[in-house]
């Protein structure tokens, strides 16, 4: 079982690195999030990891911080979600926003991973009880604001993956609508 890797990022696309460590390439599963946080190519970097077995091989999954993997531990031990589908979910926010979604039953949020409602009522059923971390008040009417942020910077004619990583960085402490929208188009316009 591999716990991390250190090494160099020799190739990088939106659902998987390939790390070089000590000589040898290893192919690593990310969310699109890390794949924007990560450095450029050619730069070290350490990810954890988490081993997944299948009849046909083993798959690596990476993640940027420890509680990320954490988090991804415990919705693969779910019944009926995968490895790629937790990876789908982790995606949709940074994870203290993902323990408010769940600690707050915001199942229509999980739902924007491309789950259904019964398995996102399911996951939140099954992890409210195993999270033991006190969610930040403040964050839960951000993530509503956020979901008409989304729908409105749809309208304008951004990808669905470019709001999403646009609105991660936002900085919280912007709480108005409107000045999260602003803040939102300065994101797009930069990239």
């Amino acid at each position: 079982m591999i716990s991390f890797l250190s090494g160099r990022i020799v190739a990088k696309k939106p659902q998987f690195i390939i790390l070089e460590a000590n000589g040898i390439g290893f192919r690593v599963f990310i969310s699109p999030k890390a794949f924007y946080k990560l450095p450029k190519i050619g730069s070290k970097t350490k990810i954890f990891c988490h081993t997944h077995n299948k009849q046909d091989g083993m798959e690596l999954y990476g993640f940027l911080k420890y509680e990320e993997l954490e988090m991804f531990e415990l919705l693969i031990s779910i019944s009926g979600i995968g490895p790629k589908n937790a990876l789908k979910m982790l995606g949709i926010s940074d994870i203290d926003r993902f323990f408010a979604i769940i600690n707050k039953n915001r199942t229509d949020l999980l739902t924007k991973a491309g789950i259904g409602k019964k398995t996102a009522e399911r996951i939140v059923l099954e992890l409210k009880d195993k999270i033991k971390r006190k969610t930040n008040e403040e964050l839960l009417p951000l993530i509503e604001a956020d979901s008409d942020i989304e729908k409105a910077l749809k309208n304008l004619g951004y990808k669905p993956n470019e709001i999403q990583e646009a609105i991660k960085h936002i900085p919280t402490k912007t709480k108005k609508i409107e000045d999260r929208i602003k803040e939102a188009l300065k994101i797009l316009a930069k990239n």
